[in-house]
């Protein structure tokens, strides 16, 4: 393969981490057994075991390639069954995802993507296909710039197959932190106190492995359940959209029958003493009356019905991974709808009132679903601040506000010295402004500089896992490249505010102006 100079990005530093022969295999990773400088390669070594990583280092110029017996054992190879050359990796793959592969492989080199990153199929010696996510990077070029060396990773995702698009953007985030710890190892002097600070910092790693795992498993939970939602939708659809179409029609042959009912009172004053008998038992004007009160209430609560239908359908509705232009507003209207339940007047507590102003919004660049994850996620934890409010204070009048608006782009919620807009040249940009007020008990401040950390709730475990917030400030920060931004004063309530642009940055963009 002819590899070209790469077009967009700059020349890397040469790979830190020595020949693969030097690597320490696992049996051997006892660290009282090591020198220093095999401390650091053994730390390394074990962080790839913890993750579940395996390790490949391939020389472009000889296709040589180095496998570590991790990345053999996950297709469940010996070391010495796969041989260290790129041919042993090709005929491993699935013959549908090869050519795949070249072209990502292709574009990456070529500096059309930042990383090299692709899910495909590879055969394991029980002779099953499994699903690999393998990440990579060009770590050494020569004096020409032409890449010479690639190292990466592969990892099993068999069974997190349906969180691969959330699931390669954290592999992407970890692989780069994997660069920047194994760069330290190589280049800050080998000492036991260094030796002990990666290993703290591997732990750290650790520990954001599991949060993220957690956090997908949150968001295929949310998936899972926007499905079954849709599912649920479509099936009452039918059924009420029959009853919603035939009550005129029942309520017009009703009308029918009581007027020829009414003819025959007119023109045969006098029935026989059985039908005297019945219509004396009957009170026919009362059971006419009701009759038609009847059908109207069956008619109105059939477009309750469908409105529901209607608002879980555009709840459920699927990104498919892209970016669309959406009224936000409507995405509000059918969060209120779905939570209607929450928001009415119960024997122990008053309505919830919600106020909603609504400014005059374009159609906003976002990924609609997990918007919409954001709005009742918030909702939901203001319905909760005001029923705790509530339990104590049955005078109080409970209110939610929601109000939205467009301001100019300098016109930002919290101090911003990044300039990635260029007026000049992309001309004047616009931000949407989300403002979801509760007039609650408020947030204590100790309690307020923590409330998007991970795991952290003030509620019964058994009501609360801690994600609601985190995950919101995750899409609405890392997805949308927003501010999500929380004010609140005991006694007067809590507000959570939401900066977004009207349109989506775009990744060359973001990345030209990123502070990395």
């Amino acid at each position: 393969m002819h590899i070209q100079e790469p077009a967009t990005h700059e020349s890397e530093a040469p790979f830190s981490v020595q020949d693969s022969q030097s690597f320490p295999e696992a049996k051997d990773l006892s660290l009282e057994n090591l020198d220093t400088c095999q401390c650091s390669q053994a730390a390394l070594q074990m962080a790839l075991i913890a993750s579940g990583l395996g390790l490949w280092d391939w020389n472009l110029v000889t296709d040589k390639t180095y496998y570590d017996s991790q990345w053999k054992s996950i297709l469940g190879y010996k070391v010495e069954e796969i041989d260290n050359d790129y041919k042993s990796f090709e005929q491993l793959v699935h013959p549908q995802d090869l050519p795949r592969i070249r072209q990502v492989l292709h574009d990456y080199l070529q500096g059309c993507i930042p990383v090299f990153e692709v899910e495909l199929r590879m055969l394991t010696k029980s002779g099953e296909w499994k699903w690999i996510l393998t990440c990579g990077k060009v770590f050494q070029r020569d004096k020409f710039g032409k890449p010479v060396r690639m190292v990466g990773t592969h990892k099993d995702i068999n069974q997190d197959k349906a969180m691969s698009t959330t699931g390669c953007a954290y592999a992407t985030q970890q692989y780069q932190l994997f660069e920047q710890l194994q760069r330290e190892i190589a280049q800050h002097q080998s000492t036991e106190d260094q030796v002990k600070e990666k290993s703290q910092q591997l732990e750290t790693t650790l520990d954001e492995l599991k949060y993220t795992q957690k956090q997908l498993l949150q968001n295929q939970k949310m998936a899972n359940l926007g499905q079954l939602v849709a599912d649920m939708a479509n099936e009452i659809n039918n059924p009420v959209n029959f009853i919603s179409s035939n009550i005129h029609t029942a309520s017009k042959y009703a009308e029918d029958l009581i007027r020829i009912i009414e003819l025959y009172q007119y023109y045969y004053p006098t029935p026989t003493p059985v039908i005297a008998l019945h219509l004396q038992h009957l009170d026919f004007g009362f059971v006419k009356t009701e009759f038609f009160k009847l059908l109207w209430s069956m008619r109105a609560c059939s477009e309750r019905v469908k409105d529901i239908v209607f608002a879980l359908r555009n709840f459920s509705t699927s990104d498919d991974g892209q970016m669309q232009k959406v009224d936000i507003h409507q995405g509000f209207d059918s969060v209120l709808r779905i939570l209607q339940h929450r928001l009415k007047e119960k024997p122990d507590r008053a309505e919830i009132k919600v106020i909603k102003t609504f400014g005059k919004l374009p159609l906003i660049e976002c990924y609609p679903g997990e918007l919409n994850q954001v709005f009742i996620n918030i909702l939901t934890n203001a319905i909760d601040a005001l029923e705790e409010r509530m339990k104590h204070d049955h005078s109080f009048t409970p209110k939610i506000l929601i109000h939205t608006e467009v301001v100019s782009s300098h016109l930002s919620l919290v101090n911003n010295h990044e300039r990635w807009l260029n007026d000049k040249l992309l001309g004047k940009k616009h931000k949407v402004i989300i403002r979801i007020f509760d007039n609650g008990k408020g947030i204590l401040p100790h309690i307020q500089r923590h409330i998007f950390e991970p795991f952290f709730t003030t509620k019964p475990v058994s009501k609360s896992q801690g994600l609601g917030l985190s995950i919101s400030r995750q899409i609405i920060v890392e997805k949308h490249q927003g501010k999500l931004k929380c004010n609140s004063q005991l006694g007067q309530g809590t507000e959570l505010v939401i900066e977004m642009n009207t349109t989506a940055r775009h990744y060359a963009a973001i990345r030209k102006h990123a502070n990395f």
